[in-house]
């Protein structure tokens, strides 16, 4: 609530909408009936007559230091990555021309996160792999936490 801007300007007609959408920070698609081209994922669709809305709002994202893939230096660093929209830390463990190699922790609720039982190996995508991380900090014996300032700042890139 405290960082909630003190003006912020009214969706029009607020009280007919039954369906709104976003998928950029200030921006809102909505509609008075809901369509299900967003179950799909597909949420830029023109069903049922959609609006568009903008908050005229920059928002304020802080720059992240570009990754250099081409370096042999990232192979064990902590990395945090984006998967089905969400944050997740984890070790790169190799590289190849487009994708990094990711031992992955899992989330156990927000900014905790834990070794799962048996590996959790994948590529992924260099423009999923968001930045280099600080290694994440014990919170209990099994769980662990990024730092509280770093996870604001990511938390809020979503």
């Amino acid at each position: 609530m405290e960082k909630m801007p003190g003006k912020i300007p009214p969706v029009p007609p607020t009280m007919k909408t039954h369906q709104v959408v976003t998928s950029t920070p200030g921006e809102i698609l909505y509609r008075e009936i809901s369509c299900m081209c967003s179950t799909q994922k597909q949420l830029r669709c023109q069903c049922f007559t959609t609006h568009h809305f903008t908050f005229n709002m920059t928002a304020q994202t802080v720059p992240t230091e570009a990754i250099a893939w081409e370096s042999g230096d990232l192979i064990g660093k902590w990395c945090r990555l984006k998967y089905d929209n969400d944050l997740y830390p984890g070790i790169i463990m190799e590289t190849d021309e487009t994708h990094a190699l990711v031992k992955c922790m899992h989330r156990v609720g927000v900014n905790r996160f834990f070794w799962p039982p048996k590996d959790d190996l994948l590529w992924y995508l260099f423009d999923d792999v968001l930045e280099i991380i600080q290694a994440p900090q014990p919170v209990t014996s099994r769980h662990m936490e990024i730092q509280r300032d770093v996870w604001m700042r990511l938390s809020q890139s979503l």
